[in-house]
């Protein structure tokens, strides 16, 4: 893929890894989109381009974005340096958890240059840490970071209970992690919500609607969600729609037809505007094992759509305020989940405080990045 042309004049730098399939991209573009309209210009660089990823024809008009194509460690620094030097940016956000954290702290040491260095946690550090390649992580990367990581200006978590796994996981103080909200409610998500939908279960408004959003991967156990959705199908009428893309794409459809739910399941895949699906749903169930914020938890609420999720570590509580702005179950726990998507389909949530979306819009977001940053919105 050609990359768009660098500015010189770029003020941040996103960087990451790559562009990937899930709330982290969607994140980094609605910043940058809200900091361009301040007048404040940014790019997204990575090491390599992901051709599979949706999100690169979505990057919002005005961002740049350049492909290092660094495919070692090595290659990495080298190339990020020379890119930095040639761009000149006043911070660097790095967007992803994980070495391209460290190869920015090493670069900014060997390139001689001045930028405030922003280090964003999305992830929860704990599970990677427990996860398919243990060694790795505890053995190269975590004891790297505890040394590192505090020559950063600034490190932000997504979530406090985030923050405190990071600071747990590399042994740093915790106090020296901030908790900034993701940027996710904006007149531009309302919008896109009133956009039809090229589906027909929504043209029919006698019979609810159940949605799930995310990557079909582990993390999200949609295999659960389908067989809570099976016990409430079987005591009402009712349709289940999963957007999203992953490797547990073919398991899913299979379970959906093993257990003969062939006629009331949609999974659609990866779309561009899911919140048009989730605004004319009836219910948005989250059914992961683990969350550093829950993303599509704080889009569903903007819309205007009743939320239960597990209350996984650790985002789902800190954006349903505890249970007060939608329903908490436990993690993997089908008999709890399938009865409170029937008590919600039953008997509709009362509405949310009023105020509590605040801390997620992308101007307050926006406000609090530039804060740590030392940039003024121009």
């Amino acid at each position: 893929m050609a990359t768009k042309a660098m500015d010189p004049a770029v003020d941040i730098i996103f960087y990451t890894r790559q562009l990937h399939n899930g709330g982290v991209d969607r994140v980094v573009f609605n910043l940058a989109g809200e900091f361009l309209r301040r007048g404040i210009k940014s790019s997204i660089v990575v090491d390599v381009d992901n051709p599979h990823s949706p999100f690169r024809t979505l990057i919002p008009e005005g961002i740049g974005y350049d492909v290092l194509e660094a495919k070692g460690p090595i290659a990495r620094l080298f190339k990020l340096r020379s890119y930095l030097r040639k761009s000149r940016p006043s911070a660097v956000m790095c967007a992803s958890f994980g070495f391209p954290n460290l190869y920015a702290i090493v670069v900014r040491w060997i390139s001689g240059l001045r930028f405030h260095l922003m280090l964003t946690e999305h992830c929860f550090p704990s599970v990677d840490r427990a996860g398919p390649k243990p060694w790795q992580s505890r053995y190269w990367f975590f004891p790297l970071a505890h040394y590192l990581y505090p020559f950063a200006d600034r490190i932000v978590a997504v979530s406090k209970g985030t923050a405190l796994d990071l600071a747990k996981v590399i042994d740093i103080d915790p106090k020296t992690i901030s908790c900034i909200y993701n940027p996710l409610v904006s007149e531009g998500l309302i919008e896109q919500a009133k956009e039809p939908v090229d589906h027909p279960w929504f043209a029919d408004d006698t019979v609810p609607i159940i949605i799930g959003v995310g990557r079909l991967e582990p993390q999200k156990n949609f295999s659960l969600l389908i067989r809570a959705f099976s016990r409430v199908r079987a005591q009402m009428p009712a349709k289940l729609v999963i957007l999203g893309d992953g490797s547990e794409r073919d398991m899913l459809r299979n379970l959906v037809a093993e257990m003969d739910l062939g006629e009331d399941v949609a999974l659609l895949g990866f779309v561009p505007n899911p919140h048009a699906y989730v605004a004319k749903a009836d219910l948005m169930v989250l059914s992961s094992d683990f969350e550093s914020l829950a993303n599509v938890v704080i889009e569903a609420l903007a819309v205007g759509t009743p939320v239960i999720a597990t209350d996984c570590p650790s985002g789902p509580a800190e954006a349903l305020n505890h249970g007060q702005c939608g329903t908490l179950v436990p993690v993997g726990d089908l008999d709890r989940m399938s009865a409170a998507i029937l008590e919600a389909l039953r008997e509709r949530p009362a509405p949310i405080a009023r105020g509590w979306l605040d801390q997620f819009t992308e101007r307050e977001v926006a406000d609090r990045y530039l804060d740590l940053l030392a940039l003024d919105a121009r």
